[in-house]
């Protein structure tokens, strides 16, 4: 499948051509904490794609600090170069130290804070993918209606084309989010072996009490 990403306008609104009409019609109707943030690029996954191990979640989330750091010429070099699958310094770039101070780096710093110290940064940088369900950022996640569109967006489609190439390769994937959603969309991780789920998915940190068989991950890890 082609990637979509290759179409985004070099200027605000970052929103595919073919997605412009949904999104405005969203964009539209619903306001304050669920409005899609079109003045920063998409974040539709992060890191390598050819990683061992996939995260699964709902969408990037919005801070008003993310306008600060979307405007900076090198951290917008990095997302457009991951949204690309070009190869750069730290794949998972919120993981690169330029990057640390930025709303997304603390967060995952947050959640992989374990993995991190079990094996190491640079390990988990470049051998992590991360896939949001709905590629565009806003406060709160609020899914379009089907009055608004009937089917996934071409976006998603290709999220979900994504995930599909890592189980085909045996990648160990790993649910954080909206488990409910990603089992409908690609019903190839039901009953799979390779597929886990966090226990407590209102708090998704990767750790040894939140995942089942999380030393298998960091042995893994080790191995890259």
């Amino acid at each position: 499948m082609d990637n979509p990403w290759k179409e985004l306008p070099e200027k605000s609104p970052y929103i595919l051509p073919q997605e412009l009409s949904v999104i405005s019609e969203f964009r539209a109707r619903f306001k304050k904490n669920y409005q899609i943030q079109s003045q920063i690029l998409p974040e539709p996954y992060i890191g390598n794609v050819d990683a061992p191990i996939y995260l699964l979640s709902l969408n990037p989330g919005y801070s008003d600090k993310d306008l600060h750091w979307h405007s900076k010429k090198n951290f917008k070099s990095a997302i457009k170069s991951n949204l690309l699958h070009e190869p750069i310094d730290y794949p998972f770039y919120f993981l690169n130290p330029e990057f640390r101070e930025s709303p997304g780096a603390a967060w995952w710093q947050g959640k992989l804070k374990r993995l991190i110290f079990d094996t190491t940064l640079e390990i988990v940088a470049n051998n992590i993918f991360c896939v949001e369900y709905f590629s565009y950022h806003s406060e709160n996640y609020k899914e379009i209606p089907k009055s608004i569109s009937s089917e996934l967006l071409k976006s998603q489609r290709y999220s979900i084309y994504l995930v599909r190439q890592a189980i085909k390769r045996n990648a160990s994937v790993i649910i954080m989010r909206s488990s409910k959603k990603w089992f409908s969309s690609v019903p190839e991780l039901k009953d799979n072996k390779n597929v886990y789920e966090l226990r407590n998915p209102q708090n998704v940190c990767v750790t040894p009490n939140n995942l089942d068989n999380y030393y298998y991950f960091v042995d893994n890890l080790k191995k890259c």
